[in-house]
């Protein structure tokens, strides 16, 4: 120990040798250096010693210099009231809001919503009384949804196993920020546990090839439009943009023989919409055809009305005739007769009662005919 035999008289507390001996029956290991007798006027040296010493420490004690370089500074009643204003102003900054553009800020009075701030420069009680919290209400927030397994594999509504991984695009509401800070304790959690079942409802009521093929869009929108309600019964101070199916497939084993399935149903529609542009590449050509056949059989109708009316009036107009000089009009519808069959034959009609023989000059063009020169 420190105030061992070997050190006796210079213990710890930087005591004599002082009055009594271990030999008299005094403690000579005591730091107080009492002796066995009990002299009071010893301990009480000793306790003003000791008094002396913590006071010599509390003022720097052991020498002037240290008293000027080390001692703590005396602000005096000035300073004290300088450092009272600078934790003031501190206290009464915390009531200070700057609200960027894009952010809404929601105000607490206790834990107890009390309004929202706009961007700008604004001011509230000092905290603890009041408190704010800035939310990015113009920042999109995205949510992914099937990067695991379990999450993405889904039944569809025709008992198929589809795996399918899609994401949110969400905003926090600019004019209910309150909403995601009191309503939800995790709200971009509740976002996706949400969106997950809204996804599988639909999926469920779907068919395989309506999600994996072609009806994506309008899954997406089922599903945005059900999850905005859902957000809107919780208040949760969300309000969803968009969701994007990114893949949306058979499981890993069956997928090829999907694809094959897909490939050919899409051969099938190519198909159906080549049969498609060639009827209607046909079909109006042979409409048009038969719109013309049919303006012909029209105007061969009227053509053949028109003549007959004529021929008819023809008849009549010789007719009439025929009844005011009969035996003129025989000979000369006779005589027109035989000049329109005669005019196109090479026969030649003379009368043998005339008695003359009259001049015939032929016709060089006929006289050289084949026909003619067969038949000299």
């Amino acid at each position: 120990m420190p105030w061992d035999d070997k050190t006796k008289g210079s213990g710890p507390w930087g005591g004599g040798g002082g009055g009594g001996g271990g030999d008299k029956g005094g403690d000579g290991n005591s730091p107080w250096k009492r002796p066995a007798g009990g002299g009071g006027g010893d301990l009480e040296e000793q306790m003003k010693r000791m008094q002396e010493r913590f006071r010599q420490r509390g003022n720097g004690g052991g020498g002037g210099r240290r008293r000027r370089g080390g001692g703590s500074p005396n602000f005096g009643p000035l300073g004290i009231f300088v450092l009272i204003g600078i934790g003031l102003l501190a206290w009464l900054a915390t009531g200070v809001v700057v609200v960027d553009e894009g952010s809404r800020a929601a105000v607490f009075r206790f834990g107890q919503w009390q309004t929202n701030f706009t961007p700008g420069l604004h001011f509230h009680l000092p905290a603890p009384i009041e408190t704010h919290v800035v939310m990015p209400s113009e920042k999109q927030q995205e949510t992914r949804i099937g990067s695991d397994s379990n999450e993405a594999l889904m039944l569809t509504g025709d008992e198929n196993i589809v795996e399918v991984r899609f994401r949110v695009f969400w905003f926090y509401d600019p004019s209910n920020p309150e909403r995601f800070i009191l309503n939800v304790d995790d709200g971009a959690e509740l976002l996706k546990a949400s969106a997950e079942s809204v996804m599988r409802e639909v999926v469920g009521k779907s068919k395989l090839n309506d999600v994996i093929t072609t009806g994506r869009s309008t899954i997406q929108a089922q599903v945005k439009t059900q999850l905005q309600a859902l957000m809107n019964d919780y208040q949760a101070g969300i309000q969803v943009q968009n969701v994007e199916i990114q893949e949306a497939a058979a499981p890993q084993q069956v997928r090829q023989a999907f694809i094959d399935v897909v490939n050919a149903g899409q051969d099938a529609e190519k198909a159906i919409q080549e049969a498609n542009k060639y009827a209607n590449d046909i079909t109006p050509r042979a409409e048009g055809q038969a719109q013309q056949v049919l303006q012909n059989a029209e105007a061969y109708k009227e053509q053949v009305i028109a003549n007959a009316t004529g021929e008819a009036a023809r008849f009549n107009s010789i007719l009439d005739e025929y009844r005011k000089a009969p035996q003129v009009t025989r000979e000369r519808m006779y005589l027109e007769t035989m000049e329109r069959v005669l005019s196109n034959t090479d026969k030649m009609v003379l009368d043998s009662k005339s008695g003359a023989v009259p001049y015939l000059p032929i016709d060089p063009s006929r006289s050289a005919t084949p026909s003619r020169q067969q038949g000299q």
